[in-house]
């Protein structure tokens, strides 16, 4: 399972092929949790029952080549 926070461009990518993922994981509170730079002092919702209740539903996969899906990804030598 991969699940991009926030503004991450794979998230917005997957948002514009699956809409259901778009309405779980692109909504304001959502980017606004995952977009601060430290963790808030409480969660302001279920993050998990959230993954989880979209990873219940889903009813289809979409493959994404893996240069597409590490199109962010950096690695701190």
């Amino acid at each position: 399972l991969l699940s991009p926070a926030g503004t991450h461009p794979v998230a917005q990518y997957l948002g514009s092929v699956d809409g259901r993922y778009g309405a779980a994981f692109l909504d304001p509170p959502w980017r606004e949790l995952f977009g601060r730079s430290e963790p808030p002092p409480t969660e302001p919702f279920n993050v998990v029952g959230r993954i989880l209740a979209y990873v219940a539903g889903a009813g289809a996969t979409h493959p994404l080549p893996v240069a597409e899906a590490m199109l962010t990804c950096k690695h701190k030598l």
